[in-house]
């Protein structure tokens, strides 16, 4: 299968694009992750495919509505 024929796949059937998908899932994860109140922002962003923690941030405030140093308390 090529790749296009996967993404047209992937979209009809989730209704959103691969990467799109993954990021909303990393994004999920990481806030299960600070919800759970051992670590901070700082301290996973790596751990979920960011390269810098603004960047992290920027697309978890886009996602969720609240910085993720909100959900660490």
């Amino acid at each position: 299968m090529s790749l296009s024929t996967f993404k047209r796949h992937f979209i009809k059937e989730y209704k959103t694009s691969p990467g799109k998908w993954l990021q909303d899932k990393r994004l999920q994860k990481a806030k299960e992750t600070l919800e759970q109140g051992n670590l901070n922002p700082s301290d996973i962003y790596l751990d979920f495919g960011y390269n810098n923690l603004s960047n992290f941030s920027i697309a978890f405030k886009n996602k969720f509505g609240f910085n993720p140093s909100e959900t660490s308390s």
